[in-house]
């Protein structure tokens, strides 16, 4: 009897232990700093291309947008959030878009050490305006290779993969 009261005893601080602990990764673990921000403008500015533009990551499925995001070249600036975009020559319509005008910039929340990215793509077709919105989170960063997604770590979805020029 004193054996199994031990083993209740235990078995009661163990299951308190692991239920008051959290063990919940956040959303995304890396935290960025303004020195880390110098891989992202290079110190003043530094141009960079898209690799990929993925609805989902995890499994490399590409966007039916791939083609009209991965022609233009962003122009991130250590001075200012906004980014310059050159668009490239396939648009984001199946049909020739009269006008089309890509804006981003990013926003670092430096006491929580996140990095996001907002693009807006807007084209004119027939006179209707069509627009593309969305907001990404900085997920990985080196000299050479930034990716921005959505979704948990190790389960992004939606996810653009930047690289050098």
């Amino acid at each position: 009897m004193k054996i199994f009261k031990s083993i209740f005893f235990a078995s009661f601080i163990l299951l308190n232990l692991f239920a008051c602990a959290t063990d919940e990764e956040p959303l995304f673990q890396d935290k960025y700093t303004a020195e880390d921000l110098a891989k992202l403008h290079g110190g003043d500015f530094k141009q960079w291309e898209l690799q990929a533009f993925y609805t989902n990551y995890n499994q490399k499925q590409l966007s039916e947008k791939n083609a009209c995001f991965v022609d233009d070249f962003f122009v991130f600036q250590k001075d200012s959030n906004e980014i310059n975009v050159t668009p490239g020559e396939v648009g984001c319509d199946n049909v020739a878009a009269e006008e089309e005008m890509t804006t981003a910039s990013y926003e670092f929340y430096e006491e929580e050490g996140l990095v996001f990215i907002s693009i807006a793509k807007a084209s004119s077709v027939n006179g209707v305006i069509k627009n593309n919105f969305f907001s990404l989170q900085l997920v990985g960063l080196s000299t050479n290779q930034m990716i921005f997604a959505s979704g948990e770590k190790g389960d992004y979805r939606i996810a653009l993969v930047f690289v050098t020029s």
